[in-house]
C-alpha cells in the first residue's frame, strides 16, 4: 500500500471517529479504532512522536500535488470524513467554516499555504494543550475531548447548539 493511501486511511478514520463519536454507537466504536491506529506502540497513549508521526502523514496524504506545501484548495478538498455527517445532518456551512478556521489557525504566516514546519507547531501545540492531566501523553479521552481537530468538528456538527 503506498503511504499517502496509507495515511489517508488512518486520517480518515482517525478524523470520523472523533467527531462521529458523540452522535452514534458507530462512531464511539471508530473513534476507538482510530486512536489505536495512531497509538503505534499499542500502549493505549498517544506520545508527542506518535502524534507527530501521524500529522506528517496527514501533510504528505494532503499535498496532492507533492510541493511541499498544502494550499487551501488541497486542505478543503482532502476529505476528513466528516463532509457526508456534515451534509447528511444539514451542518455543510458549519464544515466548511470548521476547516477554514483550522486552516488559518495552522497557517501561522497568512500565506494561504501549509508547511510541514507549521502543520507539525500546530499539532504540537494541540497535543500539549489536550493533555488534560499534564502527563506528557495523550489518553482516548483527551484525544478525543480536547484536540483542537475534534472541537472544532465536534461543534460544526452538533445538533444541539443551533
Amino acid at each position: 500500500m503506498c503511504m499517502k493511501s496509507l495515511a489517508a486511511s488512518l486520517i480518515v478514520a482517525a478524523s470520523v471517529a472523533g467527531t462521529v463519536q458523540a452522535q452514534t454507537t458507530e462512531g464511539r466504536e471508530l473513534a476507538r479504532l482510530a486512536f489505536q491506529s495512531v497509538d503505534a506502540n499499542g500502549d493505549g497513549y498517544l506520545s508527542l512522536t506518535e502524534e507527530q508521526e501521524f500529522g506528517a502523514n496527514v501533510f504528505v496524504s494532503m499535498d496532492y500535488d507533492d510541493n511541499a506545501v498544502i494550499s487551501w484548495d488541497e486542505y478543503k478538498t482532502w476529505d476528513f470524513g466528516f463532509s457526508n455527517v456534515a451534509e447528511d445532518s444539514d451542518r455543510g456551512d458549519r464544515y466548511n467554516t470548521a476547516l477554514k478556521i483550522l486552516f488559518d489557525l495552522w497557517d501561522r504566516n497568512d500565506d494561504q499555504l501549509l508547511t510541514a514546519g507549521e502543520q507539525q507547531r500546530a499539532m504540537t501545540a494541540d497535543f500539549f494543550q489536550a493533555d488534560e492531566d499534564r502527563d506528557g501523553r495523550l489518553s482516548e479521552k483527551e484525544f478525543l475531548r480536547h484536540s483542537i481537530i475534534n472541537i472544532a468538528f465536534r461543534a460544526a456538527l452538533r445538533t444541539d447548539n443551533d
